[in-house]
């Protein structure tokens, strides 16, 4: 009788089917790892102060030279590096190249920080003044009909100018300390990193405006809205934040020491990082940080000097 037993267990358990630890294949999909985001260096070092960037649909980048330091002299011109990391002049007669934007004509709007203007640079790299009067602009924003949302770090506000050139006070406010990046959301408010805090301000379509979030470090730099967040340059700290709309403060990328080594974003060195500008695809985001001097060591000047500049990017996914 036990042998009858043991010949029906055998036949039963030749019916169970082998799981995955019994050798046979799971029919389960495999579970991914989650991606990593990661650092690598596009181009450097480049004989510019680090101003703003923006990408065109083609991928290559547009980065403006600021000045050897915060002080001067000004910077005259925009580089264009490629993906792969060529380097050349595109737009020469510039002063104090800062903040830009492209339109949706194509026209790179390029802040003048030295002399208050605007400039807008047609897709052969010509520079025409587009707008005068303001007060050390950096920032831009250029929204519907190509309005563009320029914060003036000169006067704590924001100027709109619109695409014939004439301008209008939007907001003034002593919330914007010395204000350095300016980017649209899609809840329809903008968002403003200040360069003379590490504050976030949030300003509504009618120019109410408030403090959203803090980022550490107290020295911002520009700040930019896609995959659903904004990313924010904490300048000082050495890092790059993601800030949801619902104020959600995430560290993306940076050690927080100073330096320029690649390798997972968390770990990677950055230095006094600038401006963010995402690849068409929105899969890389590229920032502009501060080299070494000749001697191979960083100047430690309390961030004043911007002169050489490396671009980098985060892969993101």
């Amino acid at each position: 009788m036990p042998s009858q037993r043991l010949a029906t267990l055998r036949a039963l358990l030749l019916l169970v089917p082998l799981t995955a630890c019994g050798g046979a294949a799971s029919d389960a999909p495999p579970v991914a790892a989650p991606f990593e985001p990661f650092v690598e260096t596009v181009a450097g070092p480049i004989a510019a102060g680090s101003g703003g960037m923006d990408v065109d649909g083609a991928g290559n980048i547009y980065m403006a030279d600021f000045g050897a330091t915060l002080q001067g002299p000004p910077g005259t011109t925009v580089w264009r590096i490629t993906p792969e990391g060529s380097v050349e002049p595109w737009a020469t007669g510039l002063v104090g190249a800062s903040g830009n934007d492209f339109d949706s004509e194509g026209n790179l709007l390029q802040s003048n920080v030295a002399n208050g203007t605007v400039s807008r640079i047609a897709p052969d790299g010509t520079a025409t003044t587009l707008a005068t009067g303001l007060r050390a602009p950096v920032g831009i924003e250029t929204a519907r009909g190509d309005t563009a949302y320029v914060v003036n770090c000169g006067s704590g506000s924001i100027t709109r100018v619109a695409p014939t050139g004439e301008t209008s006070l939007f907001v003034a406010d002593s919330l914007l300390s010395c204000p350095n990046g300016i980017v649209r959301a899609s809840d329809a408010h903008f968002y403003v990193a200040n360069f003379g805090n590490g504050d976030v301000i949030r300003v509504a379509p009618d120019g109410f405006a408030e403090r959203f979030v803090t980022i550490p470090g107290g020295n911002n730099g520009h700040i930019l809205f896609g995959n659903g967040v904004l990313y924010v340059v904490a300048r000082s700290a050495h890092q790059i934040y993601q800030v949801a709309l619902d104020g959600t403060v995430t560290l993306l990328a940076g050690s927080g020491e100073r330096g320029l080594d690649d390798g997972p974003a968390l770990e990677a060195t950055l230095s006094l990082t600038n401006d963010l500008a995402f690849s068409p695809d929105g899969s890389e985001l590229y920032f502009n940080d501060v080299g070494r001097g000749p001697d191979g060591t960083f100047v430690e000047d309390s961030g004043q000097t911007l002169n050489p500049v490396w671009v980098r990017k985060v892969v993101l996914r």
